[in-house]
Protein backbone atom coordinates (compact mmCIF):
# COMPACT_ATOMS: atom_id res chain seq x y z
CA UNK A 1 0.00 0.00 0.00
CA UNK A 2 1.40 3.43 -0.96
CA UNK A 3 1.36 6.60 1.11
CA UNK A 4 3.04 4.92 4.05
CA UNK A 5 6.05 6.61 5.62
CA UNK A 6 7.96 3.42 4.88
CA UNK A 7 7.37 3.79 1.15
CA UNK A 8 9.95 6.03 -0.44
CA UNK A 9 8.21 8.58 -2.66
CA UNK A 10 9.06 8.87 -6.33
CA UNK A 11 9.69 12.60 -6.08
CA UNK A 12 11.87 13.93 -3.29
CA UNK A 13 12.59 17.49 -2.30
CA UNK A 14 16.23 18.30 -3.05
CA UNK A 15 17.44 21.62 -1.70
CA UNK A 16 21.00 20.46 -1.14
CA UNK A 17 23.33 23.44 -1.11
CA UNK A 18 20.48 25.97 -1.10
CA UNK A 19 20.66 29.29 0.73
CA UNK A 20 17.34 29.65 2.56
CA UNK A 21 17.97 31.47 5.82
CA UNK A 22 14.98 32.53 7.93
CA UNK A 23 12.57 30.46 5.82
CA UNK A 24 9.40 29.22 7.55
CA UNK A 25 8.67 25.55 6.93
CA UNK A 26 6.46 24.87 9.94
CA UNK A 27 4.56 21.61 9.47
CA UNK A 28 6.35 20.84 6.18
CA UNK A 29 6.68 17.24 5.02
CA UNK A 30 10.43 16.85 4.50
CA UNK A 31 10.36 13.04 4.49
CA UNK A 32 13.20 11.70 2.32
CA UNK A 33 14.30 15.28 1.46
CA UNK A 34 17.93 16.05 0.70
CA UNK A 35 18.88 19.04 2.85
CA UNK A 36 22.62 18.32 2.73
CA UNK A 37 24.80 21.40 2.65
CA UNK A 38 21.81 23.75 2.73
CA UNK A 39 22.09 26.96 4.74
CA UNK A 40 18.88 26.97 6.77
CA UNK A 41 20.12 29.15 9.62
CA UNK A 42 17.39 30.78 11.71
CA UNK A 43 14.69 28.85 9.82
CA UNK A 44 11.53 27.61 11.51
CA UNK A 45 10.61 23.93 11.21
CA UNK A 46 8.08 23.61 14.05
CA UNK A 47 6.14 20.39 13.58
CA UNK A 48 7.95 19.52 10.31
CA UNK A 49 8.43 15.85 9.39
CA UNK A 50 12.09 14.87 8.91
CA UNK A 51 11.58 11.14 8.28
CA UNK A 52 14.80 9.85 6.65
CA UNK A 53 15.81 13.36 5.51
CA UNK A 54 19.48 13.70 4.56
CA UNK A 55 21.13 16.44 6.60
CA UNK A 56 24.89 16.13 6.03
CA UNK A 57 26.40 19.54 6.72
CA UNK A 58 23.02 21.30 6.88
CA UNK A 59 23.41 24.65 8.66
CA UNK A 60 20.74 24.72 11.36
CA UNK A 61 22.32 27.42 13.51
CA UNK A 62 19.54 29.29 15.29
CA UNK A 63 16.84 27.13 13.67
CA UNK A 64 13.62 26.29 15.53
CA UNK A 65 13.04 22.54 15.39
CA UNK A 66 10.69 22.31 18.37
CA UNK A 67 7.94 19.74 17.87
CA UNK A 68 9.69 18.39 14.74
CA UNK A 69 8.65 14.84 13.91
CA UNK A 70 10.89 11.88 13.06
CA UNK A 71 14.05 13.89 13.68
CA UNK A 72 16.90 11.74 14.99
CA UNK A 73 20.09 12.33 16.93
CA UNK A 74 22.03 10.95 13.95
CA UNK A 75 20.53 13.60 11.66
CA UNK A 76 21.41 16.35 14.15
CA UNK A 77 24.95 14.96 14.53
CA UNK A 78 25.41 15.27 10.76
CA UNK A 79 24.01 18.82 10.69
CA UNK A 80 25.52 22.00 12.13
CA UNK A 81 23.83 23.36 15.25
CA UNK A 82 24.71 25.98 17.84
CA UNK A 83 23.48 27.15 21.24
CA UNK A 84 20.62 29.04 19.57
CA UNK A 85 19.26 25.97 17.75
CA UNK A 86 16.00 24.93 19.42
CA UNK A 87 15.61 21.16 19.37
CA UNK A 88 12.63 18.93 20.18
CA UNK A 89 12.44 17.85 23.83
CA UNK A 90 13.70 14.34 23.04
CA UNK A 91 16.90 15.78 21.49
CA UNK A 92 17.44 18.76 23.80
CA UNK A 93 20.38 16.97 25.45
CA UNK A 94 22.51 17.20 22.27
CA UNK A 95 25.42 19.62 22.33
CA UNK A 96 26.29 22.18 19.64
CA UNK A 97 28.68 20.57 17.19
CA UNK A 98 30.16 23.47 15.20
Amino acid sequence: MRNSLQDEPRLKLDISGAFARRVTLDGANLAFANLSGADLANASFRGANFYRAKMDGTNLRGADLRDAKNLTAEQIDRAIIDNDTRLPDNLAHLEPNH
